[in-house]
């Protein structure tokens, strides 16, 4: 390849997204493309693209508009602009009406055709557009990961274990964009992960649209927990993060894992959406309150250092306000240790959009704020009560002072807290102990980090130390 051959990739949107995006970043760069940071030094720009919510869509939609704005200024007309993902998923048709300017646009998770895309529009002068319907089975990246001593292993790294969506949650436009549940093979997974460890990562965060239904689609007994004892026994000192866990399938064996595995941190990931039995029903969420209480409380009771993240939608059509006073006690009762909430957002082709009974914008974004409230003043008092603990931390990167900042084993990548620390040892990225000497909302500050040390069996778990 020629050096004006450089490319510079950005991905929208969900943990998903970005490993799909690391994907294509190997796949490229294997093919002879340069990948740079910065889309000035590029002469193709690709934009990986989110579609999920209405937000989503106006970022990427924003995106490819900056995009246009770097083509028409690059001289001599020799840039071009690409767009995949999600967004060019689902809206294809409507994308090449309305932004001519782009060179291609591909569908999501297909890097081997974005390649073609690339070939085929170096020269030619027009856009080509590849968009295919999912299939009926994973579809395994072409290429893994390789490092050497210009590419190392990320500290931390996204591990998609499946794909698609079975649930039919009635707000919902995943299964519209990303097909059926597809889960990957076990044999791959822990392939992937085994590769990394050996290179230094030193967590590994399981995602998928669902990662409590991998292994449904797969008929051979597999489910979730033995997947995660089989990474669990991968030699080596890493964190298991587990993302996406849908209350309806979690299950004791499940559960169990929590209590089993030395190297699952005390974390999980489970959007609940709601509390309202009735509107659980009309979202199709397929659980109870109830059920998911007596779920959450059965992780606790096993893991009592666990932390439980998870996301409420206010808003929905139909939501009264006893079923957001029902939520608001709901909420209050289990005291999440993590905690999102967003507003109902009206998605084309679900049946949600086709209901009546809106909520107005303003009741909905009031609903959201009271309980995004009710969750900053708990957070703040569990985190005051941490200081003076020690507690398991993945240091990632130096500050302008000096101090290491990373996340405790508390937190996940991009949308929890972060921590600080400002005395002790550190000979460099890593898995630490610190000292809590402080707090500030979901953030905490510490000192006198020591290394955990290893993982061998007989230790104690990673996160049994608060």
């Amino acid at each position: 390849m020629s050096q004006r051959d450089r490319l510079y990739i950005r991905t929208l949107g969900c943990p998903k997204n970005e490993a799909d995006g690391a994907a294509l970043i190997r796949y490229l760069e294997q093919a002879g493309w340069v990948v740079v940071d910065d889309p000035d030094d590029a002469d193709v720009e690709i934009v990986n693209t989110c579609g999920f919510v209405e937000a989503a869509k106006a970022e990427s939609i924003g995106a490819i508009w900056e995009g246009v704005d770097r083509k028409h200024a690059a001289p001599n007309g020799r840039r071009r602009l690409l767009v995949t993902g999600c967004l060019a998923q689902r809206y294809a048709k409507e994308l090449s009406a309305e932004v001519p300017a782009l060179d291609a646009i591909v569908g999501f998770d297909r890097p081997d055709l974005v390649a073609r895309a690339l070939d085929q529009t170096a020269n030619s002068g027009s856009a080509v557009c590849w968009v295919e319907k999912p299939g009926a089975t994973y579809r395994e990246p072409a290429v893994g990961w390789s490092f050497d001593e210009s590419h190392r292993a990320p500290l931390s790294a996204y591990i998609k274990i499946g794909d698609g969506c079975d649930n039919a949650c009635r707000f919902c436009a995943i299964p519209l964009i990303r097909g059926r549940q597809r889960s990957r093979s076990a044999a791959a997974i822990t392939n992937e992960i085994r590769n990394l460890v050996s290179h230094g990562t030193r967590e590994v965060v399981l995602v998928s649209q669902d990662t409590t239904s991998w292994g449904r689609d797969l008929e051979n007994g597999a489910d979730l927990a033995s997947l995660l004892r089989r990474i669990d026994s991968i030699p080596g000192e890493f964190w298991i993060r587990l993302m996406y866990a849908h209350p309806a399938f979690i299950t004791d064996p499940l559960i169990e894992a929590f209590g089993a595995c030395a190297g699952l941190v005390p974390y999980l990931d489970v959007p609940l959406q709601h509390a309202s039995d009735r509107l659980l029903g009309i979202m199709n969420r397929g659980t109870t309150c109830a059920d998911t209480e007596a779920k959450l409380d059965r992780l606790r009771k096993v893991r009592p250092d666990i932390a439980l993240r998870t996301t409420f939608l206010v808003g929905h059509p139909g939501e009264t306000d006893d079923d957001f006073e029902e939520l608001m006690r709901f909420a209050a009762d289990n005291a999440f240790e993590r905690m999102g909430v967003f507003t109902y957002s009206e998605e084309e082709g679900t049946p949600s959009a086709r209901l009546e009974g809106k909520v107005p914008e303003n009741v909905a974004s009031e609903r959201a704020a009271r309980l995004a409230g009710l969750f900053d003043t708990w957070a703040a008092e569990q985190s005051i009560d941490k200081i003076g603990s020690t507690i398991p931390c993945l240091l990632e990167s130096r500050d302008a002072t000096g101090s290491w900042e990373g996340r405790s084993v508390h937190d996940a990548p991009e949308i929890d807290g972060r921590v600080v620390v400002t005395g002790g040892t550190i000979e460099g990225p890593g898995l630490y102990r610190m000292i809590v000497t402080d707090a500030h909302g979901v953030d905490l500050t510490g000192t006198l980090p020591t290394p955990i040390g290893s993982r061998a069996p007989g230790k104690s778990k990673v996160g049994c130390v608060l």
